[in-house]
């Protein structure tokens, strides 16, 4: 699938994002400078210290020096022993209370061992771009624009269908429901065309609102109900196909049901934006103020920046915790004043003087 990058390398949070040819963001990566070092990501190479057996004997506990443990199914090396080293590749990233999956590397007997866990290597190739022809890559205030669009795109639970009707996506612990509905869409004489003609269009956006948001498990899609077996059973390999193509790895997508509903598996291997944006409220509010700050840094190059933030995000700001404050002089100057407001963090206010 050809597409453009975009970046955004933004005092405090570095975020990127993958639109297809119509401009639209199907794929959303963000990365607090706060868990640089902190997190494994997919496909990177660690050093694990085998911790204790999970209850029910389905695996391991491994302590990477994180935060959370990884761990490591069921296998018959000999090497996965109770207290031992190992190098260990993560296969899916923590998300939610979940620590990041991990299976055994392959590592040369002369690799310098550690003494400790700690991270050996990044992955051989950039698991986001996966599957992915990057013609353009985009970097400028358009690329924020463009990574302020998908971020706020992603948590809206609405999207409409072009030509008419919605989807309306739905979380929950066990799954991710999606339901279609026709909404305004103008129905022709032929019923079955127009709920095919629907439900097409509700897969190829439910498969990029999908890969948007990283969301894996158990999906269920409510499509329009059709009559004909040829109809749905385009319409379940439209739905696979779209999914193949945004995620950039095949799933499991069956047959719809009698009752219209499709299915489908998707492994989990990134965190989903969610989680990436889950960071607490007075750093969230912070790193959103410090982007805008920029932001408007780069509009009015000789006025001076104004901020309001609620209390608990201005001591967040003046603690500096990231090094934030040397690096948004460097990139708009010492031209900042930062207000203190009693409220609960939430959205920043920011402005050029």
């Amino acid at each position: 699938m050809k597409a453009t990058l975009c970046i955004d390398d933004a005092v405090g949070e570095y975020r990127r994002a993958l639109l297809d040819v119509t401009g639209r963001p199907f794929r959303l990566e963000i990365e607090r400078w706060s868990e640089r070092g902190r997190r494994a990501k997919l496909d990177e190479i660690w050093w694990g210290r085998v911790k204790a057996r999970m209850p029910g004997n389905r695996g391991w506990f491994v302590d990477l020096g994180l935060d959370i443990s990884g761990v490591i199914e069921p296998t018959r090396a000999a090497a996965v022993t109770e207290g031992a080293l190992l190098p260990v590749r993560v296969k899916a990233e923590a998300w939610a209370d979940k620590g990041p999956l991990l299976s055994l590397a392959d590592m040369s007997p002369t690799a310098p061992r550690p003494d400790k866990p700690a991270r050996h290597a990044a992955g051989k190739r950039d698991p986001f771009l996966h599957g992915v022809d990057v013609e353009t890559t985009v970097t400028d205030a358009h690329a924020r624009r463009h990574l302020d669009a998908a971020v706020e795109e992603a948590g809206q639970r609405i999207h409409e269908l072009q030509g008419g009707g919605d989807i309306a996506i739905d979380a929950t612990r066990a799954l991710t429901v999606i339901d279609v509905d026709s909404g305004n869409r103008v129905s022709g004489a032929d019923g079955e065309a127009f709920a095919l003609g629907l439900n097409l269009a509700a897969a190829e956006e439910a498969a990029r609102q999908i890969a948007l948001r990283g969301t894996g498990g158990l999906i269920a899609v409510d499509f329009v109900g059709m009559q004909a077996a040829k109809s749905q059973r385009k319409l379940a390999e439209a739905f696979r196909q779209a999914l193949t193509g945004r995620l950039g790895r095949v799933s499991d997508v069956l047959e719809l049901s009698s009752l219209g509903v499709c299915e489908a598996a998707i492994a989990r291997r990134i965190r989903p934006v969610r989680d990436a944006l889950a960071a607490p409220a007075a750093e969230r509010e912070a790193l959103d103020a410090l982007r805008e700050m920029e932001t408007a840094g780069w509009a009015a190059r000789a006025a001076r920046i104004q901020a309001r933030v609620s209390t608990a995000a201005a001591q967040w700001l003046e603690l500096d915790p990231i090094g934030w404050k040397n690096q948004l002089a460097d990139r708009i100057g010492a031209r900042w004043a930062i207000e203190p407001e009693e409220r609960a963090p939430g959205k920043p206010q920011v402005w050029s003087a």
